[in-house]
């Protein structure tokens, strides 16, 4: 009889004949199932950790913040990050979408410089179309209208 379980993706199973649990997956054994999942833990903890900068978009896509990588999350999805740019005595951790986050690459940089380039000349536009718009003249700005007869 073999008695098998899982913990985080990997199978686990009992060695009647060494007394010991397995994870072949990851060649680790410990003499207790708490001790292999333990050990487990410990493995994936330190393969998701990272020391990486890159720039983290925020929520309007206007504004670039270098920030380092440090721990992959879980999910595949996302990632926690550490941004000293704020206040650089005060260590802000959060943990956000791997959409948001681009690689600190030479071609990246001039990518995003590019891009705000770009949307600093399209606020500008928009601004002074703004101006014009509100450069018009308006019914109430002027004298008042004759009464219709």
């Amino acid at each position: 009889m073999r008695i098998s379980t899982y913990h985080s993706g990997y199978e686990i199973h009992y060695d009647e004949t060494t007394d010991l649990w397995r994870a072949s997956q990851l060649s680790l054994e410990a003499a207790t199932l708490s001790a292999l999942r333990s050990i487990i833990d410990q493995a994936e903890l330190e393969a998701r950790q990272m020391n990486v900068t890159a720039f983290l978009l925020d929520h309007s896509g206007f504004s670039i913040v270098p920030v380092t990588v440090v721990l992959a999350d879980r999910d595949g999805k996302s990632a926690w990050v550490i941004n000293r740019v704020e206040d650089p005595k005060n260590v802000k951790r959060e943990k956000v979408s791997l959409h948001r986050l681009v690689a600190d690459t030479p071609e990246n940089r001039q990518l995003l410089l590019a891009w705000r380039d770009a949307s600093r000349a399209v606020y500008e536009e928009g601004q002074r179309v703004s101006r014009m718009r509100d450069d018009i003249p308006r019914m109430d700005d002027t004298a008042p209208t004759p009464p219709l007869e």
